[in-house]
């Protein structure tokens, strides 16, 4: 079978390199969403290269979009009005020699209306809308324009168009998870009538491959962790990364039970000492007697952790401590706002949500087995809290505020970032939720840039973090908490074979 693998490969490689113009791009495409993309690095970014200097002067908005959106998500510098590279002219675009979206609008500046039948045409410019930068206003209007027809059209497509167009207007290309999105796609694949039976065969066993993995449901969380790991690292050589990141973020859940639901002031104040102590027996002996078990299991699950770290990567775990304290930190000031009956202002809310779990979430993650990925370089870099972890953090609150609102409302919190919103600006929630829906947006926006080559670090260490973006659709969220949501998608992902 491995010898098959190969060959498929080996075949795979000859077609990219063989292949010019739209029939590269689709199978550039089609690779990546079939999820066998990481197999072929380098031949894709030659492809790429390739695409860049080309014209598509008279290929229609299927092609043009796409060529766009891949060049855009892979960090080449496109834009949105014109798109071949000449003299450097500005910071973030060179300058151009022809319109690209330009020509698909009328007289009036408007996106032309007769393109309301291409149906693939249509669906290319809506995924290619989601690489905006900040500022790009033709995107934002492309996605309004397409989004429209789309959903007027959408039940008279034939599948698999149909489903493509509806998974599409829930979860757009760019926010969806390679993992799920390949779920999908590789059932859709098999029947398309131009498929390419080469790539359905590589595809199909290495998706068998990643369902050997098989864990029970539980109410503790565990499996909706390993969901949340293998959707940010789904490669196979990341299996050391997704065991480790999963440990930690299960316990990051319940310590923000602990904080949010289960712990008194007092309490908490004291596991806050006990973290700043790490592992001071005497911080330790005051701590009731269940917070001291599940703080010894923390520390002990810290310390297994960097059992399973290389002896020159032991380190890192430094920075996994400091940034769980940093956590730790945010948390006792939200319960000191709670017990003090003070209502901060929304900037000041939101500050904490944000930056603790950028450290222990967004930087910590990429910490934990990517091996020689993490240079100290990198590590300098994620710890400074840059503007992709950022956005990826403020992403994952924005969307999760509007969801968890009622549940915490309910639970007795003190003010949550969204209700802090509502009374500054005297907004009903719906109102604010639409608000926060647009702040997330923006921060997308703020990630695509990231992207832009040459980056401020790996490629690869930036699609952990792109990944962690994705995984914060509120469609996810909603089933991280609460529970029962996510396990048709687990299910589907990690028990069901295909039917082939």
């Amino acid at each position: 079978m491995e010898q098959r693998i190969k060959e498929l490969k080996e075949e795979v490689k000859v077609m990219l390199k063989s292949t010019t113009n739209t029939k590269l791009m689709s199978y550039v495409d089609t690779i990546e969403r079939l999820g066998i993309g990481y197999h072929f690095v380098n031949e894709i970014d030659d492809a790429l290269s390739y695409l860049h200097d080309i014209k598509l002067d008279n290929d229609g908005l299927e092609h043009v979009a796409l060529q766009f959106r891949l060049l855009r998500q892979h960090g080449f510098n496109v834009s949105t009005g014109r798109m071949w590279s000449g003299q450097t002219d500005g910071f973030l675009f060179p300058k151009f020699l022809t319109d690209v979206f330009c020509k698909f609008k009328d007289s009036d500046g408007n996106f032309d209306e007769n393109l309301h039948k291409d149906a693939r045409g249509l669906l290319s410019l809506y995924n290619a809308g989601y690489l905006a930068f900040p500022g790009e206003t033709i995107l934002d209007e492309a996605i309004s324009f397409t989004r429209g027809h789309l959903k007027s059209m959408a039940n008279d497509l034939d599948s698999p168009l149909k489903r493509q167009v509806l998974r599409a207007l829930n979860t757009p290309l760019r926010r969806m998870v390679p993992r799920i999105e390949a779920m999908y796609y590789i059932e859709e694949y098999m029947e398309e009538k131009t498929r390419n039976d080469t790539l359905l065969k590589l595809a199909t066993w290495w998706k068998e491959l990643d369902m050997s993995e098989n864990l029970t449901y539980s109410r503790d969380r565990l499996v909706e962790n390993y969901f949340w790991a293998l959707s940010e690292y789904y490669e196979p050589h990341y299996s050391r990364a997704r065991v480790m990141v999963t440990k930690y973020w299960t316990m990051l859940t319940l310590l923000d039970d602990t904080f949010d639901v289960y712990g008194t002031y007092e309490e908490c104040k004291l596991l806050t000492d006990a973290f700043h102590r790490w592992d001071d027996q005497k911080a330790i002996n005051c701590l009731p007697k269940y917070l001291r078990g599940f703080y010894h299991k923390f520390v002990n699950t810290i310390n297994g952790l960097q059992d399973k770290l290389e002896p020159s990567e032991k380190y890192l775990v430094s920075y996994l401590i400091r940034e769980t304290q940093r956590l730790v930190d945010c948390y006792m000031q939200e319960l000191e706002w709670h017990a003090k009956r003070q209502v901060p202002t929304f900037d000041e809310r939101k500050k904490p949500a944000i930056d603790g779990n950028a450290g222990s979430i967004v930087v910590c993650g990429p910490l934990l087995g990517m091996g020689k990925v993490v240079t100290e370089d990198a590590i300098r870099w994620l710890t400074s809290l840059p503007d992709v972890v950022m956005a990826a953090t403020e992403i994952c609150r924005y969307n999760d505020e509007a969801i968890s609102y009622e549940r915490e409302k309910n639970a007795g919190q003190g003010p949550t970032t969204i209700a802090c919103y509502m009374i500054e600006h005297n907004l009903r929630k719906d109102e604010a939720a639409l608000q926060f829906e647009y702040f997330a947006d923006e921060s997308w926006k703020k990630m695509n840039r990231a992207f832009l080559r040459p980056t401020n670090a790996p490629v690869e260490l930036l699609d952990r973090i792109l990944n962690y973006g994705r995984m914060c659709s509120r469609e996810l969220l909603v089933g991280f908490t609460y529970g029962s949501e996510l396990k048709e998608i687990i299910g589907s992902l990690l028990l069901k074979p295909f039917s082939l």
